[in-house]
């Protein structure tokens, strides 16, 4: 089995106006964009990778030899866009949605044949399954968790300030490191 990433969120886990205000710039001062936004996405990748989740959506591809009993997607899972497989005599087939269940409560996120339902058969073949879906909390920043958000927030404080460069382990830095314990999925 292998999970990529097909396509890159289109927009920041952190709105530019938030990130120009923690790092006390004026709203309309545009001069440190470029690293502001270069800060924002590290730390949000390094963010989705201790929580091994996608806060904002993306296009992601799981592809696999054969149908498993289930389909492990990313957490969360916004939407599934197809489930596709070479048939017995390799000719690529989209199965219709009645015929599986997205299950979005489980973290993370399942495919299933529907009930009643089984998958089909399919040609004896490598990656002869890959399912396209959408990962993610939804397509902006305002659709992110807040702990999420304020992780960033004080990472990227952490970052513009002088003083924090002197890190020393406090209060608010055990606060800050745990912000994010609650969204953790479990690696399987």
């Amino acid at each position: 089995m292998s999970k990529e990433q097909v396509s890159a969120p289109v927009a920041l886990a952190l709105t530019m106006a938030d990130a120009r205000k923690a790092v006390r710039l004026e709203e309309d001062d545009t001069s440190l964009d470029t690293m502001i936004e270069i800060w924002v996405a590290g730390i949000t990748a390094e963010a989705e990778t201790q929580t091994r989740r996608a806060f904002v959506n993306r296009s992601m591809r799981v592809t696999l030899d054969a149908f498993p009993d289930a389909i492990q997607l990313s957490a969360p899972t916004f939407s599934v866009e197809a489930v596709r497989y070479l048939d017995p005599n390799g000719v690529e087939q989209t199965l219709d949605p009645a015929d599986y269940y997205v299950d979005k409560v489980t973290v993370p996120g399942y495919i299933v044949p529907a009930r009643g339902k089984a998958w089909p058969a399919t040609e004896a073949h490598v990656n002869a399954v890959s399912v396209d879906y959408t990962a993610g909390y939804g397509p902006t920043a305002a659709t992110v968790p807040d702990t999420v958000r304020l992780y960033i927030l004080a990472r990227l404080t952490e970052m513009f300030d002088p003083a924090a460069r002197e890190f020393k382990e406090t209060q608010a830095s055990v606060f800050v490191n745990r912000l994010l314990d609650g969204l953790w999925v479990p690696a399987l």
